[in-house]
């Protein structure tokens, strides 16, 4: 430290506290604050189906030594036919140690957990490879601060937010030559998402870069692309082509302005750079509605500290695939800061802002330009919070506004909804409704209404988010039952509805 106070306006014990006990400060609040947010938004029911009760019906069945065909799709299918990945059975053993007190709730805290590990990676490397104090804390505390951090919240739980989190901690590792956990982490993010590979690829080539001239790091770097390149051909050559039935054909590569498969792809890319330098930034939708979606992000991004990257252009090799997963999309709503389409820039960018800010030779301006970056990165992510603001206006903000009274209510009775569809025997078949079936989903059959089938109880809300149906498709489909002698209503509590075969 250069011998200036950091904060004049603060004493020198707090100035202490925050270098010494900072990061175990913004672990704990922001901990808190999450584990809160989480808990609220599923106990007051606004986690939905997609994705949260197909993540919990695969949890329980991976854990239950099964691979059955998910409820929450259309077709028949099983929850690995969606995305390839390994990291639910991976989590099996948490399920077991945690699930008797957690419930449905376990990967929502599994993932908060992945969460604070990836600060503390962030925290990690940039204390490794700077001599500041401060500059440690600042780039955990920007992690949390980041827009798209908090618009995750929305997609409740999610293997990119995952993955993602545990790319800091990996190149903690890998900078430390701690190889084995370096290696386990590594595997954690390639299996966790069947893209994730061209990440780690990517990866591996900035460590080439960075590390050249140490020949065990640089064959280890060698040995990361090579690994993620094998995994990422073996998925979509043999893996995929294997579990793909005549029903369910794997439709994750949305990418076809750049053609049918990666190495279509990859091809066009190739022989067409300007045009796919183009496409990173124009909205070829043919919906207007998009224009400014893509420029928003770029400005968030660029305005939260993004700018730094081209004082070390090298940081730029970790961006350009997930820059380019995201912004050649066939999906424009993927190509905004909402949901969680933004995780990948969140994690990363800690760990390239502030290792490039520590890079600079000035003390001064190292700890001036990273309380700048929190400070201009908090100011843009309380603009946007307000979701009317953002380029596509219509996601709502209830699952991450933590300062305002709807976060900790819904509406309705809360409790009493829940003591009533705790009464459904575990063993019971249900079919539910969007924002119940994460709350049913540990069960061996559960279906998402309106498939019922063999179902012996139906579980749903009367209105308020009856995804996929509109009211009027609600109300007809439910009519068939209410007015059949074969089902009884046995608790009605608006907006809950519980139907039971008697047949």
């Amino acid at each position: 430290m250069s011998g200036q106070p950091i904060f004049s306006g603060l004493s020198k014990q707090a100035e202490r506290l925050f270098l010494n006990k900072g990061l175990y400060i913004i672990l704990l609040g922001f901990g808190i604050l999450f584990l809160t947010m989480y808990f609220c938004n599923h106990y007051f029911f606004r986690t939905y189906t997609f994705d949260y009760g197909g993540y919990n019906f695969a949890f329980f069945d991976f854990a239950h030594l099964r691979n059955s065909i998910s409820p929450v799709y259309q077709e028949q299918m099983k929850f690995i036919q969606d995305h390839v990945s390994f990291t639910l059975i991976i989590f099996v053993p948490l399920y077991w140690l945690l699930s008797w007190l957690t419930g449905t709730y376990t990967l929502l805290f599994i993932q908060t957990l992945i969460i604070l590990f990836g600060a503390w990676g962030v925290y990690k490397l940039v204390e490794l490879k700077s001599n500041s104090k401060i500059l440690p804390v600042l780039a955990g505390l920007y992690y949390f601060l980041i827009l798209g951090r908090w618009t995750t919240f929305i997609s409740d739980c999610n293997f990119a937010i995952m993955a993602s989190s545990i790319v800091p901690v990996f190149m903690y590792y890998f900078e430390k030559r701690k190889w084995i956990p370096a290696a386990l982490s590594f595997l954690f993010i390639l299996t966790t998402r069947e893209d994730m590979a061209l990440w780690t690829l990517f990866i591996g080539l900035f460590f080439l870069v960075e590390y050249r001239k140490e020949k065990m790091a640089r064959w280890a770097s060698l040995l990361v692309v090579f690994v993620s390149l094998a995994y990422f051909i073996v998925v979509f050559k043999v893996f995929i082509p294997a579990i793909e039935t005549p029903e369910r054909v794997f439709r994750l590569f949305n990418y076809s302005v750049l053609g049918e498969g990666p190495s279509e792809a990859l091809i066009f890319m190739i022989k067409h750079p300007l045009k796919t330098l183009s496409l990173l930034f124009t909205n070829w939708s043919g919906d207007p509605l998009y224009n400014g979606v893509k420029a928003e992000f770029y400005l968030v991004y660029l305005l939260s500290g993004g700018l730094l990257l081209f004082l070390r252009p090298k940081y730029l090799l970790l961006f350009i695939p997930i820059l380019a997963k995201k912004m050649l999309n066939d999906d424009p709503i993927r190509w905004s800061v909402e949901l969680y389409y933004s995780i990948e820039f969140v994690s990363i960018l800690p760990v390239a802002v502030y290792l490039i800010i520590a890079s600079l030779r000035n003390k001064k301006l190292q700890t001036n330009l990273g309380l700048l970056v929190c400070t201009v990165t908090l100011f843009m992510t309380m603009i946007k919070f307000n979701y009317t603001k953002r380029a596509i206006p219509w996601w709502s903000d209830p699952k991450y506004s933590f300062h305002k009274t709807e976060m900790y209510s819904s509406g309705f009775n809360t409790s009493r909804v829940h003591d009533l569809i705790n009464e459904i025997p575990e063993t019971a078949i249900v079919s539910a409704s969007n924002k119940i079936l994460p709350h049913l989903a540990f069960r061996e059959k559960i279906y998402f209404f309106p498939k019922v089938e063999d179902a012996e109880y139906l579980v749903v809300f009367t209105e308020n988010n009856i995804f996929p149906l509109n009211q009027e498709e609600f109300n007809q489909e439910m009519e068939k039952y209410l007015n059949s002698t074969d089902w009884e209503i046995i608790a009605e509590e608006e907006p809950l509805l519980i139907l039971r075969n008697v047949k």
